[in-house]
């Protein structure tokens, strides 16, 4: 049997229509479409026929009269996770045949030609415009024979500048204004704006950023309008708005996010919480200043490893340079601006219309139809099963869904779920994640299942819910005895709070063994494997690079590699910040800590800030590099959380100031040096760069704290109320409990249910050698760098919906296959600024729709994608269910 064209392309054509507004309002639609998706999946996989029925006699009581059997569930599991493996293993073979194929063809091809050649000349920018790397007969300068050396930096740094040129400036004016007091007021005033409002809107129930993008746009007629219509004055208004002002606007804006050691503040203060009003506002303030300024000091000393090097091009900053570029008309670059191109709109013009059309489409499936934010693509092709009424098949339960379990073949029409970063990061990064992604969620989720490994796998629900959960962070009662087996329970429920909210034992001994879903456990599987990958990959790949940059800095001598970048050659007419002042910088902010830790009741043991030092500063060369390579951002919450809950067991306080500590040192040296690479590209003096971080960060410190007790203690009966339920800090205030009160030795210590995680320590740290050897021995080949285990272990949001793998993988594909070879003009003209425009639009949208949501306005058009807000979003998954709660399907 095989599926008609007809049917396929009446199935398409009314999903187009779903898509384009045209909803129909009876349900029978979308059954009837659901009708051709599943006639579609038994066709394809006709295991699917099977998985939707109730197949096994062993069924589980759910306490509320209906049942779920096991026995199904597990054959679901094992069907799903051994048909993923499958096909994965097929399509890999295909895939290294025709690669081995097109290999032996260029080999023969290219028999007896000698390497391309290039100057230094070329390679170090001495012309203003963009060269690109070709061969000179007779040259004696050559970057060649460094290319085709071992050292890795020398290997990315012509693919790097590839995908650089045409939209990085490639000259400088040192006179062009910069840090001026135009800058600074425009930029003070959007940082006050914008950490108001961020730390006001993380106690909605779903807590969301106004991006600094949004600042950057907006921040720029203002700037226009200063230089134009203002007297000319030296100090005042010195001339044009120049784009090294934006920039500066832009980099102060961005630090308005919410301080990370607000949520120590709110767990700590809050009346609902653990309700310490005795904390004063200048102690919460001090703690939080401490923790958002330590990390900067790391920033600095790490520049010449992950600032100055061209391998290090921090692809997440391409959407905003595309965005200064398009504003301030900086095509420089050869290619975006020969005449023989295709496309004649300039950078500007297609700015606005990009972030016109995204501007437009986001209403739909962040408004009139968020049924699209995650399609369960599983449960539309298996069908929604013959159970009982809101009951799950075994396979949407582990499969199809995407909310409750691993949403297998799930999508997003949402672009703020999905992010520019996937259009600009490189595609190989892209896979290496999509692949270990896939493998953590299609195939290790589903198989662990099947085995029930850990236990209880078929029986983990919320209290009253007849399904059970794997999509969950939550914890589980795992005690034989307890009548409430496998239920979720609140973390709360183990806080002592008469003991400075530390282990309640008794408590704990009632629910232990405590469980958690398989899902989750891989999700910390995950962060061990990452943690040991990253320094393995680092030492294994960059190892010879870092030991000549240090070896360099030791005898305070120019990289030799790294003075030849273009860039770095026109940020010598600038003074730079010495190491020495760093270093002073953070001598002056560790004293500080440790008078925080000391004599505020953000306690924590003096140790364990020298500490926390040495452990970010493990940390933060590796993940750094991995971070400015690939656009992949990973953290040291959970590494941290584990490691002071082994040293300290049950010390709540203690251990969340220290997380705090650990995970934003990190994260705040990481942006200091974005910062920096964005100054170096866009050639702004550091000592401006750093001062708009620094001042930004000590404005958004004290308008977000002021901001926070304001919500909560001046705000009236708000909090509470539908939609400001401040999830985001319940759940600081839980994990708590999980790392703090109960401990990871309960978790993951000898003999403890979860211990034989501790091997993903061992495991992570031994698979980067697996490619490291196989270039070493087997064949010398770029692809091996790109087995990037770091990447592939980067497992993560649990308890979301499950939809971020097929349409990130999608978007690479497009942009990064399809347009980098195929349409190379609109990659290196546009593909940036689109970038830009869309995250833009889609941000700016999302703030809209937040405030409408806040001001109680919705759109009440129930229809099978807008279903009512009392049923979930995947409704289509559960038998006997419609998009209206009171109409049967």
């Amino acid at each position: 049997m095989q599926l008609s064209r007809t049917s396929l392309a009446t199935v398409l054509a009314y999903a187009f229509a779903l898509c384009s507004g045209g909803v129909p309002a009876e349900a029978s639609h979308l059954t009837w479409l659901k009708s051709h998706l599943h006639r579609a999946g038994k066709t394809l996989l006709p295991g699917f026929e099977s998985l939707s029925k109730p197949v096994d006699p062993f069924r589980v009581d759910t306490g509320n009269g209906t049942s779920v059997g096991s026995g199904e569930l597990f054959a679901a599991a094992r069907a799903t996770g051994a048909g993923v493996l499958g096909a994965l293993v097929a399509i890999v073979v295909v895939t290294l045949a025709v690669l081995w194929i097109l290999q032996r063809r260029k080999a023969r091809r290219s028999k007896g030609k000698g390497p391309a050649m290039a100057t230094l000349a070329e390679y170090s920018g001495e012309s203003a415009e963009f060269v690109p790397l070709r061969r000179r007969d007779g040259d004696s300068e050559s970057v060649a024979p460094l290319v085709e050396s071992d050292d890795v930096e020398l290997e990315d740094i012509v693919d790097v500048e590839n995908h650089l040129d045409f939209i990085v400036p490639q000259s400088d004016d040192p006179t062009t204004p910069a840090f001026t007091i135009r800058a600074v007021a425009l930029g003070t005033l959007w940082c006050v704006l914008l950490s108001f409002s961020n730390a006001v809107l993380s106690f909605r129930s779903v807590p969301f950023i106004i991006d600094g993008l949004v600042a950057a746009i907006l921040s720029y007629p203002m700037g226009m309008a200063w230089a134009n219509w203002l007297p000319r004055h030296r100090i005042l208004n010195p001339g044009p708005f120049t784009v090294k002002e934006h920039v500066l606007i832009y980099v102060m804006s961005a630090t308005a996010t919410v301080p990370y050691g607000i949520d120590n503040v709110v767990t700590q203060v809050h009346p609902s919480l653990m309700g310490n009003t005795n904390i004063t506002f200048i102690q919460s303030l001090s703690f939080v200043l401490v923790t958002q300024f330590l990390g900067y000091g790391f920033a600095g000393l790490t520049r010449r490893f992950l600032v100055k090097p061209t391998a290090m091009w921090w692809p997440s900053l391409l959407p905003t340079i595309g965005l200064f570029s398009s504003f301030h008309k900086t095509d420089s670059a050869k290619a975006a601006t020969t005449g023989g191109s295709t496309f004649k709109i300039s950078r500007y013009a297609f700015f606005w219309v990009a972030f016109l059309c995204m501007f437009v489409y986001e209403w739909i499936p962040q408004f009139f139809a968020p049924v699209l934010q995650a399609v369960s693509v599983g449960c539309l092709i298996a069908g929604s099963g013959s159970g009982g009424k809101g009951i799950l098949s075994g396979f949407n339960a582990i499969a199809g869904s995407a909310q409750t379990g691993v949403g297998l073949l799930g999508l997003t029409f949402d672009w703020t779920s999905i992010g520019a970063i996937y259009l600009v990061q490189p595609f190989w990064a892209n896979l290496a994640n999509g692949f270990g992604t896939l493998m953590f969620l299609w195939v290790a989720v589903p198989l662990l299942v099947s085995t029930d490994m850990w236990g209880l796998n078929s029986i983990l629900r919320n209290d009253g819910d007849a399904n059970p959960i794997f999509n969950s962070q939550q914890l589980f009662i795992g005690n034989p005895a307890s009548p409430d087996l496998g239920k979720a329970v609140s973390p709360l429920f183990f806080y002592n709070k008469s003991d400075n909210y530390n282990l309640n034992e008794t408590a704990y001994n009632l629910a232990a063994p405590i469980h958690i879903s398989t899902m989750f456990a891989l999700e910390y599987a995950s962060a061990f494997l990452t943690v040991t990958a990253a320094m393995s990959h680092l030492a294994l790949w960059y190892g010879k690079d870092i030991a000549r940059q240090v070896s360099n800095a030791m005898r305070q001598m120019k990289d030799e590699v790294d003075s030849l970048d273009k860039h770095n050659r026109m940020m010598d007419e600038y003074a730079d910040i010495p190491d020495w002042a760093y270093l002073a910088f953070m001598a002056v902010v560790t004293f500080a800590a440790v008078l925080v830790s000391l004599l505020t009741p953000f306690n924590m043991p003096w140790w364990a800030i020298f500490f926390n030092l040495c452990l970010v500063g493990l940390f933060v060369i590796p993940y750094g590099v991995i971070y400015a390579i690939t656009g992949t951002q990973l953290f040291l919450n959970v590494l941290s959380e584990f490691v002071i809950g082994l040293m300290i067991p049950g010390q709540t306080v203690a251990v969340n100031c220290f997380k705090s500590w650990g995970t934003n040192n990190l994260a705040q040296a990481l942006s200091l040096s974005a910062d920096l690479k964005l100054g170096l590209y866009l050639h702004i003096p550091p000592i401006a760069m750093v001062s708009a971080q620094f001042l930004g960060t000590f404005i958004n410190a004290l308008v977000g704290t002021c901001a926070a007790y304001f919500v909560m203690f001046n705000s009236g009966d708000l909090l509470g109320k539908t939609g400001w339920t401040y999830n985001g800090y319940q759940t600081f205030y839980n994990a708590g409990a999980i790392w703090g009160a109960i401990g990871p030795s309960r978790f993951f210590g000898i003999g403890a249910l979860y211990q034989n995680l501790l091997w993903c320590f061992l495991i992570g740290a031994a698979a980067p050698l697996l490619p490291w050897l196989a270039n070493k021995y087997i064949q010398k080949s770029k692809t091996w760098h790109y087995v990037s285990f770091p990447i592939i272990f980067a497992f993560g949001g649990v308890g979301g919906p499950q939809v971020l793998l097929v349409m990130p993988f999608l978007t690479g594909l497009f942009s990064q296959v399809y347009l980098y070879y195929r349409r190379r003009d609109f990659f290196e003209k546009y593909l940036y600024v689109m970038a830009s425009a869309f995250d833009a639009a889609g941000g700016i949208v999302n703030v809209i729709v937040s405030l409408m949501t806040v001001a109680g306005v919705s759109f009440t058009a129930w229809h099978a994608l807008n279903p009512s807000p009392d049923l979930p979003q995947d409704y289509y998954c559960y038998p006997e269910m419609s998009y209206r709660s009171d109409t049967p399907k």
